[in-house]
């Protein structure tokens, strides 16, 4: 009888309201890569619904100036790398204000540091969001258990449900 999608059951006691209530909060988690981009994209054209509200999350690491030894007395490396780092997340940051804009939605954007995992389950956790979306860079396994995977750890401690779209399935 199915026609092999899943989708809700609608019926004369459970309208589709009822499946998007009110206030419904979905936080989007975007690194600036393009697969975070294609996943904020395929919500945007198959989930949205007017009655959500929604948070952007930008967690910005520090890799670059991770990598400096701790011994590194050079403070011009050291203020360059940050410098280049904040221009980094600002060009991100227009960058999705400019999606917003051709998409006509509007959202609250949080930036905030921190590992990405943590940071994404927090900020949802505050803001009581409903849904989690994010992108995976489709590691392997072998992979995926040496360096750790964020949308992993996203789906196994968020209290909400988490919409992981992987890249190829994105478009």
């Amino acid at each position: 009888m199915s026609d092999g999608q899943n989708s809700p059951l609608l019926t004369p006691d459970r309208s589709e309201d009822e499946l998007s209530p009110p206030g419904k909060v979905v936080l989007v988690a975007m690194d600036g890569s393009e697969h975070s981009f294609n996943a904020f994209h395929w919500y945007m054209e198959r989930i949205y619904q007017p009655n959500h509200s929604i948070i952007i999350l930008h967690c910005p690491e520090l890799k670059s100036v991770m990598k400096v030894p701790l011994r590194s007395t050079d403070s011009h490396c050291v203020k360059t790398m940050l410098k280049e780092h904040d221009q980094e997340v600002t060009t991100l940051v227009d960058r999705i204000k400019d999606t917003l804009k051709v998409v006509k939605v509007n959202a609250r954007l949080i930036k905030q540091s921190g590992n990405p995992g943590h940071t994404i389950v927090k900020v949802a956790n505050e803001n009581k969001a409903t849904l989690i979306v994010t992108g995976t860079r489709g590691l392997n396994g072998v992979r995926r258990t040496l360096i750790g995977s964020v949308s992993d750890y996203v789906l196994h401690h968020a209290h909400c449900p988490v919409l992981v779209c992987r890249n190829d399935t994105a478009t």
